[in-house]
């Protein structure tokens, strides 16, 4: 599977994961992930060659790094984003326990990120956000609407939440120069904290490439 091939696969998984795919017709996915693809893409062209620290300054975001391990309940961050134009609070947390687990299995498979690159990514994802809510246009807002509910003359709409994530990991993935679509580097943090083996990672690419290829 080449680089672009694989790219491709971690942004249909991400789509797969969306609380309402199994409501999207599959004449749609092409549609639903060319889009975000290219909104990801979009955005990034605007800010060529711009430094991702910079674009925080000249937006007035703050970054907080916190030695905290990010976990919530179950769910563990490496990330949050907090807006609010009423309280005027546009604020980027960043978890270093988590980054810094990150970098090592990046290093453990062959990859060298250092700290600062992780922390640029994670800062390009976020910012890609900030845009939508500052812009008041969120990718899935621009996109067809899915039925989620139909009940005799009711339906009941929704959109395609990840679409937002696909168009911010392109966005994040263009602007950084990157090989890979930044989920690449989720995969090598399940592996090598033994929540995923290699062979699982590599069964789940290929059947998505097969799944993608009937499209």
């Amino acid at each position: 599977m080449t680089p672009v091939e694989l790219n491709r696969v971690l942004a249909w998984l991400d789509l797969r994961n969306d609380a309402v795919f199994n409501k999207i017709p599959p004449a749609k996915y092409r549609y639903y992930l060319d889009n975000a693809l290219a909104a990801g893409e979009q955005a990034a062209s605007e800010f060529h060659g711009k430094n991702i620290r910079d674009l925080y300054a000249e937006n007035g975001i703050d970054i907080q790094l916190k030695q905290g391990d990010g976990l919530f309940f179950t769910v563990q961050f490496r990330a949050q984003f907090e807006y609010s134009e009423v309280k005027s609070i546009r604020r980027v947390t960043l978890y270093q326990p988590s980054l810094e687990s990150l970098q090592r299995s990046c290093e453990q498979s062959g990859l060298q990120l250092p700290l600062s690159k992780i922390i640029d990514i994670h800062l390009a994802h976020e910012f890609f956000h900030f845009l939508e809510h500052h812009r008041h246009q969120p990718v899935g807002a621009t996109l067809e609407k899915v039925c989620h509910v139909s009940l005799g003359p009711f339906r009941s709409y929704s959109t395609v939440c990840a679409t937002s994530e696909i168009a911010a990991h392109r966005f994040c993935q263009v602007l950084n120069g990157l090989e890979h679509y930044p989920t690449y580097y989720d995969f090598l943090w399940l592996v090598h904290s033994g929540k995923q083996t290699e062979r699982e990672k590599d069964e789940l690419f290929a059947h998505s490439w097969q799944e993608l290829s009937q499209m």
